[in-house]
């Protein structure tokens, strides 16, 4: 990231202790000292509290002795990289956010270990703006309604294949997203097929690409309804719906797969979702599915 695109501003570069009522508290992870100084400033000035570390070993020594709301790193560093804290913070089961901004993702590493996925990406250089709009989108003030974290669209940001991330936010230009939607499917193509019916129907979707991911997700983020696969690794959708029932969590769930388990439903028909969807099924399909099931939701709020 360069200096043109940050707009500089004053304060304290190594915290915002001395602001009023600081909404949340930020750590900022960076070895570029301009970076980090910048990042720093531009929070500072938006009246968050932020801590600056140069490195990832100097951060995880934070995280450690301080609590955060949000924390914000860059990869490539010495000694403890962006991708080897977020390792030492899922080992610790610290359930902080993360964005990830850095000019060099561990897009690999993140494939293979799909849980370690920060909340968000931003690839560098990207529009201060946008970063803003983005910390604003995860960090919202306490009193304003629950707001899921998404991904924002940077205009700077290259395109990047689907598959690199395990949160896929793609309502470019949706404004009033009333309803929220996760998407579980371990197949990439059938996972971004149904976020952009949903998106064009008008509905807020995001995907993650098994059950694990979905039931983090869930424990995490409010969602109005759940679009689950069956068949996928280490969670699958019968197992995410089976810890969904456990936990009380009033979530309804539409179940479409490939190959539906009804001998399993017919065993435990608690773990029964509220719709099902057998593919091949079209767009229109899936879409009067989730208005049903969403429909018959706000009905019984009103009874």
């Amino acid at each position: 990231m360069t200096a043109k695109n940050l707009v500089p501003s004053t304060g304290n570069p190594a915290s915002a202790t001395n602001n009023k009522n600081p909404s949340r508290r930020i750590l900022v992870v960076d070895d570029e000292p301009l970076i980090l100084h910048l990042v720093t400033l531009v929070l500072n000035d938006a009246g968050y509290e932020v801590d600056a570390a140069k490195d990832g070993a100097a951060a995880w020594d934070m995280l450690q002795l301080n609590r955060y709301d949000l924390l914000i790193t860059d990869n490539e560093m010495p000694d403890v990289s962006g991708i080897d804290l977020l390792k030492k913070i899922h080992a610790a089961g610290m359930t902080l956010p993360v964005i990830m901004a850095s000019g060099t993702m561990p897009t690999e590493e993140l494939a293979r270990q799909p849980w370690l996925e920060p909340v968000a990406r931003l690839n560098k250089p990207f529009a201060l703006e946008e970063f803003l709009r983005m910390v604003e989108k995860i960090l919202r003030p306490t009193g304003s309604p629950a707001v899921k974290p998404q991904l924002i669209p940077m205009a700077a940001v290259k395109p990047r294949p689907i598959e690199e991330t395990a949160i896929i936010t793609p309502a470019r230009g949706q404004t009033n997203l009333s309803k929220r939607i996760l998407v579980v499917d371990d197949n990439c193509d059938t996972r971004q097929l149904s976020i952009d019916a949903l998106v064009g129907s008008g509905y807020d979707a995001e995907g993650v690409t098994d059950g694990v991911a979905g039931w983090e997700a869930l424990q995490t983020y409010d969602y109005d309804l759940v679009v689950t696969d069956n068949k996928m690794p280490r969670m699958t959708g019968v197992e995410m719906i089976g810890k969904l029932r456990s936990a009380n969590l009033a979530v309804p769930v539409v179940m479409a797969t490939g190959n539906l388990p009804m001998d399993e439903f017919a065993r435990r028909p608690w773990l029964k979702p509220d719709a099902m969807l057998e593919r091949p099924f079209s767009d229109d399909d899936l879409v009067a599915t989730v208005k049903n099931v969403l429909g018959a939701e706000d009905s019984r709020h009103w009874l």
